[in-house]
């Protein structure tokens, strides 16, 4: 997780805040091709959210809508070989409705798709 601050990129769509690092894994593989391997977490800063009540709501949240667009996340990555792993964040002080997080967690992630195939 450490690397992933240091060394991660991010990308921003208000609300959300996207960290990620996409990384080659052949060298620990190297006679068997292995799949996308997805590490994701979440997180709401103490600084907006100052109450534990509140924090582990925006992540739920936030949990749910990656949960929801996972599935078709992954079948706009087609890469082999690779760990990417990314955080989101929730930086805004006032937290929007399930149904807009969703909306919002669906263009971070095709932000992030289009990023990525940008850098292969």
């Amino acid at each position: 997780m450490q690397n992933l601050f240091a060394l991660g990129k991010s990308m921003s769509n208000s609300p959300l805040r996207l960290i990620y690092t996409l990384e080659n894994i052949a060298d620990e593989h190297p006679t068997n091709p292995a799949p996308l391997i997805i590490q994701a977490g979440v997180g709401a800063p103490t600084k907006q959210f100052k109450k534990a009540v509140q924090r582990n709501r925006v992540k739920r949240l936030l949990r749910e809508a990656y949960r929801l667009e996972l599935p078709a996340f992954k079948a706009q990555l087609p890469l082999q070989d690779k760990r990417l792993s990314i955080f989101i964040l929730y930086m805004e002080e006032n937290v929007l409705p399930q149904i807009e997080i969703n909306a919002k967690m669906k263009l971070i992630l095709n932000q992030l798709v289009k990023r990525i195939y940008g850098q292969a």
